[in-house]
């Protein structure tokens, strides 16, 4: 892709800027996915993968969708560009902004959650199939009483989406990523130190009304857990909601619902990526009512499968998506709202970047998810049989792995070019398409087929946003991009066939755990190697030229830059 050089006024170059926030993100990432693996671990290690932990997964998938559709997608990045925009302009009006949002934000999400809570029996059936199984009465009864005591953390991740949005438009990357670290260490802790607490403590009655006094104490933790992140996150706006507060007493924004200019802008961008969100959240209810008509256990495996192949895409495309945004927001700003030169840097560098980071991901848990499930999750309840169960959904989610990180950067750029409709038309046109593919696969497949199906989704929807963007002529020099693709094309097969003629299972000589641990270096080794030699030949440098610009961004030029 051809790259146009930015004006000398900046000090770094476009790609080596996305680079350093997203290395920034990325560094917080790492602390937080890895505690998530560790979460889902001690979970799963703790409950293992039944009847209870299906009912839970359920319960928290319900308002989480509303959290996946609202705080963290349409939200957060809508109230991000409006606010980046205003502070280009006026840093007061900013503050304000943020002050109203916060404010509009925290008795709406009220109003959501007693809703939430009353309507949770007809969620719960909106969203299994259990039927006529034998423990349909006790799944729903867990179910509907655990969705009810989750519900808040909508509310609370609502509020917490704003906070970070502002932590963006601030640069302040690595707390905002870091924060989730609190969430999950407070979910262990509700597992390990609330279950056996509540369980022994529970009368006969208190836990018929909970369902399962024991999977209550993880609920618990999930609350407490969303209300740190909340409060760790706001630690970096401190100042920024001080100065907030006093600017919007002196100004005329104190109603209880300031319906401001701004906040209506962020309403209007939010309603077609939500009904966009939405047909995301759509395909999520219809992959669950599927789930639960399979054997249990089905919901547990789909759901801790995914949940790692989250773990790449929140170190590096969510990283990447959330530093894209403000400086895609701002290019196009300065531009008179044009797609220019500079703005098509911004985003081809981004997805250049995260294909080139997720690629190696693929391939790496393609082969190894069988020793990567082992490593993570086997133990205690959490049988051998739930490991290779949930290692075939993960090698199936994997195929949509690279998709789903460019659907996180393909939209940002949505959000700031305000092309919010388009990709609200993609979203809807994905429900037929996971419907009918589930329709088909399920039956034949079991839980593997649903994993694909999602990985097909994923997979149509990016590539309808990325032609989508032709309509704004983004600068793309396809010479180069064609000899990136070959590049991870021949870099992939090859780390594929290596790993595997790989056998590295000598669990009778060192026991399980550290055959898989040993496996997954072995499979990561082959993986870094291949994939650190076809970055080098792209960016056409030496050894020790790409080792400067990996361990300290001396090399000022971006991916791209340095193929001409």
């Amino acid at each position: 892709m051809s790259l146009h050089k930015t004006p000398s006024t900046e000090k770094l170059s476009s790609a080596d800027s996305t680079a350093r926030s997203s290395a920034l993100f990325t560094a917080g990432t790492i602390l937080s996915r890895v505690s998530g693996v560790l979460r889902e671990s001690v979970v799963g290690a703790v409950f293992g993968a039944g009847t209870a932990m299906d009912a839970f997964v359920v319960a928290y998938r319900i308002p989480n969708l509303l959290r996946e559709l609202i705080a963290e997608g349409a939200l957060g990045s809508s109230f991000t560009q409006v606010y980046t925009a205003t502070a280009e302009r006026d840093e007061a009006a900013a503050r304000r902004v943020l002050h109203d949002a916060l404010k509009i934000v925290m008795w709406l999400g009220l109003a959501i959650v007693v809703a939430g809570i009353a309507c949770a029996p007809w969620l719960v059936a909106l969203m299994s199939r259990r039927g006529t199984a034998p423990d349909s009465l006790l799944f729903n009864s867990i179910a509907v009483r655990q969705t009810q005591i989750l519900f808040p953390t909508i509310a609370i991740f609502a509020l917490t989406s704003i906070i970070t949005g502002a932590l963006h438009k601030k640069g302040r990357f690595f707390l905002s990523a870091v924060s989730p670290a609190a969430f999950n260490l407070a979910n262990i802790s509700g597992a390990l130190l609330l279950t056996p607490l509540l369980a022994a403590a529970a009368s006969p009655e208190m836990a018929a009304w909970l369902g399962d006094a024991g999977i209550t104490g993880l609920s618990i933790g999930v609350l407490i857990g969303a209300a740190l992140q909340m409060w760790f996150a706001s630690l970096g706006l401190k100042g920024e909601r001080i100065s907030a507060k006093a600017d919007a007493r002196a100004s005329q924004h104190q109603r209880i619902l300031p319906w401001t200019p701004e906040i209506r802008k962020i309403a209007v961008m939010m309603m077609p990526m939500v009904i966009a969100a939405s047909a995301g959240q759509v395909n999520v209810i219809v992959n669950t009512n599927f789930a639960t008509s399979l054997e249990p256990g089905a919901v547990t495996w789909l759901n801790f499968a995914f949940r790692f192949l989250q773990l790449p895409i929140g170190m590096f495309g969510v990283a990447i998506s959330a530093a894209v945004l403000p400086a895609l927001t701002r290019a196009i700003a300065r531009a008179g709202r044009k797609v220019d030169a500079t703005a098509s840097m911004e985003i081809t560098n981004a997805l250049e970047l995260v294909t080139w980071l997720l690629v190696p991901s693929f391939a790496f848990l393609y082969v190894a998810a069988s020793d990567v499930i082992t490593l993570f999750y086997e133990a205690g309840r959490f049988t051998a049989r739930d490991t290779a169960a949930t290692a075939i959904a993960l090698q199936a989610y994997s195929f949509g792995l690279v998709s789903y990180g460019l659907l996180k950067v393909l939209n940002s750029y949505y959000y700031a070019t305000e092309r919010t409709r388009y990709a609200m038309w993609v979203g809807i046109a994905s429900i037929g398409m996971n419907y009918f593919a589930n329709e088909l696969l399920v039956t034949k497949f079991g839980h593997r087929g649903l994993a694909l199906t999602t990985s097909a989704t994923l997979t149509g929807n990016a590539i309808l946003l990325m032609v989508g963007m032709t309509r704004d002529k983004v600068s793309v020099n396809w010479p180069e991009t064609f000899r990136s693709i070959g590049l991870l094309i021949f870099a992939t097969v090859c780390a594929v066939l290596i790993q595997r003629e790989l056998n590295l299972n000598i669990s009778h000589v060192v026991g399980k755990k550290t055959s898989a641990l040993l496996s997954i270096l072995a499979h990561a080794s082959i993986v870094g190697a291949l994939f650190a030699t076809a970055v080098m030949v792209r960016m056409r440098m030496g050894p020790r030229q790409f080792l400067n610009a990996a361990l300290g961004f001396r090399n000022r030029r971006g991916l791209r830059e340095k193929s001409h």
